[in-house]
């Protein structure tokens, strides 16, 4: 397996595992990694949602993207777990684990963790959403119910509340956060915040890779669907009736636009025509900066992508009460 030389540059690893840790990642690296070495670790999943992703490597965000299979690992039990993951990573990457300087997690309670925790290597995590440190039961309530044996395992070894002995650092959005983050582990970093920080030339380099051209649809309003259905919180059909609901009580006579989740698989068409759906996959992070004319107001039921949208828009959180309902 190549290692790499010792005169080489500080090399980085990072892992991400949705589009809002893939956001994440790349401002990171952009903001305090410019000149290192650094490694993506995307899910073998993604390709589907992002088959561009090698353009991550060629516009030269990290020198090398490899995609870990994921999708190959049975939920089996817990040794067969470990055993499977060491094999996908000596597989994926021709490095040896312990020969990068820094190695930054995001989607922590996914098994590459397990990898690290295994070898005892001390790593940096990234809380999974803005704000979901403080709110650990939003992810373990879908994980149970699609991976019970995946969220078991999370919750074993801390995974999800980055309590592990071997995560040494936290980084977080300290201000979406209900419960203590004061500690010297936590560190503040705000997504909103880092693209206002990059260069104008680097955003729309990032911009470039979700989006090609700018939204030209105007409306007053933008709704922010949510993923309920394919993380097992509700039925699709339970999912439908509930953005039924939203459109009778709050955009009855209005044609508004949507921005679906990454992985939300609803036709909204039905629903609400006559209103512009966003056909192009990308974080709601961005949102402020793709459109000619943006919206005034974002509607959602309770997403963390809005923790990073309040410094553009009028978010209007609806509240959880409205799954139940």
């Amino acid at each position: 397996m190549k290692i790499f030389k010792k005169n080489q540059r500080k090399s980085i690893l990072f892992h991400a595992v949705s589009s809002y840790q893939l956001l994440e990642v790349l401002l990171y690296k952009i903001l305090f990694f410019k000149n290192c070495y650094t490694v993506l670790l995307l899910p073998d999943f993604i390709a589907q949602k992002y088959p561009f992703y090698k353009k991550f490597r060629k516009r030269e965000f990290f020198n090398k993207v490899y995609l870990f299979p994921y999708l190959k690992i049975p939920h089996t039990e817990e040794n067969r777990i470990f055993k499977d993951t060491e094999k996908a990573y000596k597989d994926t990457v021709p490095a040896d684990i312990k020969s990068f300087s820094e190695i930054f997690a995001a989607g922590t309670h996914f098994y590459f963790s397990l990898y690290l925790i295994k070898n005892k290597i001390s790593f940096t995590a990234f809380e999974d959403s803005a704000g979901i440190l403080s709110k650990p039961y939003l992810i373990y309530e879908g994980l149970g119910k699609t991976y019970p044996v995946q969220c078991d395992i999370a919750e074993k070894y801390g995974l999800v509340q980055c309590e592990n002995k071997y995560i040494k650092n936290v980084i977080c959005n300290k201000s979406a956060q209900s419960t203590d983050v004061s500690h010297k582990r936590f560190i503040d970093f705000s997504v909103e915040d880092a693209l206002e920080k990059i260069s104008p030339k680097e955003l729309k380099k990032i911009i470039k890779i979700f989006i090609k051209r700018k939204i030209k649809r105007k409306s007053k309003s933008l709704l922010l669907t949510q993923n309920f259905a394919g993380l097992g919180l509700m039925s699709e059909e339970e999912q439908k009736d509930l953005y039924k609901k939203i459109k009778n009580k709050f955009f009855l006579n209005e044609d508004i636009i949507i921005k679906k989740h990454p992985d939300d698989k609803t036709d909204y068409r039905e629903i609400f025509p006559g209103s512009y759906i966003i056909k192009e996959i990308f974080p709601s992070e961005l949102l402020p900066y793709v459109f000619k004319e943006k919206p005034e107001n974002i509607y959602s039921v309770s997403s963390t992508g809005c923790e990073n949208l309040k410094k553009h828009f009028n978010v209007i959180l609806l509240g959880r009460d409205w799954v139940e309902k």
